[in-house]
């Protein structure tokens, strides 16, 4: 008698009753399935039709913190197959600010827990996969006291690339923080708006090289040809320091600019 080939799976909606329940480990068990499964690119649309975005999204406050991580890491891949928009998924912004920024961890497990950068990670990289959505709350976050926080903020800004950012990200460029400062630089490279040219232009002085450096390779991505003497004026002033890093960015910088200003002549 031949086997028959049944594919295992259990009912979504048990899944869903299993992540709104109370009992902590159902929960968390719930969690770890959902996961697995996401290994094997589980399709999440009729999960989220049930119902299911909003049991996620409850998660997000569980009192453990690895069913947190979880839980905003499952929001990501839910936006990420079914989309923001009319699937309620937005409405986790809020709580993965707070998961992003740390007001939501205690001040004691802010220094013991090991686990919470991993959870400030999973919540950033989901407010990017959110896109222009998260961009107000991540804007917020640039003003932040924690300097890590104002550092991931701008890198999640720099990758959603939505113009809406660069005016507080341009205020980041005097920050006191110097890898602040570089995630500016470099997210206003991703973003390429115009309106950048000037502030990185007097940014090509900032006392920090590796900064320097990036406010040329943005200036190079932005591709203005307003930028071009500041970068001539680097260019010198490098050559005088023997900054050898410096001078091959800058160059990369003008080569970017003068080979943006052909193509749009080809054109």
């Amino acid at each position: 008698m031949a086997l028959r080939d049944e594919k295992f799976s259990i009912p979504e909606e048990l899944i869903i009753e299993d992540l709104a329940g109370q009992d902590r480990k159902i929960r968390q068990n719930a969690l770890d399935l959902l996961n697995v499964m996401t290994w094997y690119d589980w399709d999440p649309t009729g999960f989220v039709a049930a119902g299911g975005a909003q049991a996620l999204i409850t998660c997000l406050e569980d009192p453990d913190e690895e069913a947190r991580r979880l839980a905003a890491f499952l929001v990501g891949y839910v936006a990420e197959a079914c989309g923001v928009e009319n699937t309620g998924i937005a409405g986790a912004i809020p709580l993965l600010v707070k998961l992003f920024d740390g007001s939501s961890v205690s001040f004691s497990k802010k220094i013991l827990s090991r686990g919470t950068r991993n959870l400030r990670v999973a919540a950033g990289n989901t407010l990017v996969k959110l896109g222009s959505p998260a961009v107000e709350a991540l804007t917020v976050a640039l003003h932040n006291p924690n300097k890590d926080v104002r550092f991931n903020a701008a890198r999640a800004l720099g990758e959603i690339r939505d113009p809406r950012a660069v005016e507080s990200l341009l205020d980041l460029l005097r920050d006191q923080n110097r890898t602040v400062r570089l995630a500016a630089a470099r997210a206003l490279g991703f973003i390429r708006d115009m309106r950048a040219v000037e502030p990185l232009s007097h940014a090509l002085g900032d006392r920090a090289r590796m900064v320097r450096n990036y406010v040329a390779w943005a200036l190079g991505e932005i591709g203005d040809e307003r930028a071009v003497p500041a970068l001539q004026k680097a260019y010198k002033h490098a050559l005088m320091e023997g900054d050898l890093s410096g001078q091959f960015a800058i160059s990369a910088a003008l080569e970017e600019i003068e080979s943006l200003k052909y193509r749009k002549y080809r054109e």
